[in-house]
């Protein structure tokens, strides 16, 4: 009798697994929406709060947000794998395969440009001086205000998948629970600080081009007719 109940309550979750994971997959696998978009400049604020709250929904809040020089680089979050059939970022069975069997992140970033700019070409003449610092005043630093421009700007977005890479890794021979990773003794170590510093490498692997459809998408819903 036991084992019959046993049997049965497998069978349940295993139902509810499957649902769950098909449930997060359709909810994910909204791939329409544009690949950049255009408004007028006197829309651009609220374009711009609109990009913030995009992010926000996804778990990613800005972590740079420059309105006069149009950028937002929200903060990293990890792929959500098959281990987690609620998430739904995934837009299809290769994005859920992937960040399963690897460790991965996505970061998003967006841009505001005039839709006529066109970077300056160097001339090849002048003295190399270096990149311009934060909060000074050389007049290549913002090369565009938009905040007092007056025209056309367009949107993109780029969402970067990038993955964890672990110097070291010393895999065990009977199970993954047994990995250790070596350490050098003359490099620095990180200090125990309590900060969430990642211990790996994030290399990019590729860009997330559904998400930055979808992202687009929900800027652009939330601006109306842009």
């Amino acid at each position: 009798m036991s084992s019959a109940f046993a049997a049965t309550a497998f069978l349940r979750f295993r139902r509810l697994v499957v649902t769950l994971f098909a449930a997060g997959l359709a909810s994910g696998c909204t791939t329409s929406g544009p690949d950049r978009l255009e408004f007028q400049s006197d829309r651009y604020d609220q374009a711009f709060d609109a990009a913030g709250e995009a992010v926000r929904k996804e778990g990613m809040p800005p972590v740079l947000t420059d309105r006069t020089g149009g950028v937002i680089e929200a903060r990293p979050r990890l792929a959500g794998s098959v281990l987690e059939p609620w998430r739904i970022d995934n837009s299809d069975f290769e994005q859920w395969g992937a960040n399963t069997l690897n460790k991965q992140r996505r970061r998003v970033r967006f841009e505001f440009l005039p839709v006529d700019f066109v970077p300056p070409e160097p001339q090849g003449g002048e003295a190399l001086t270096g990149p311009p610092l934060p909060g000074s005043t050389e007049g290549e630093l913002r090369l565009t205000d938009l905040e007092t421009f007056d025209g056309r700007v367009e949107l993109r977005v780029w969402v970067y998948v990038e993955r964890e890479h672990r110097t070291g890794l010393r895999r065990g021979t009977w199970s993954r629970v047994g990995r250790t990773y070596a350490t050098n003794p003359m490099e620095t170590i990180s200090p125990d600080d309590g900060t969430t510093r990642s211990p790996g490498l994030w290399t990019p692997v590729g860009r997330d081009e559904a998400m930055e459809r979808r992202l687009l998408a929900e800027v652009k819903a939330t601006m109306g007719d842009a």
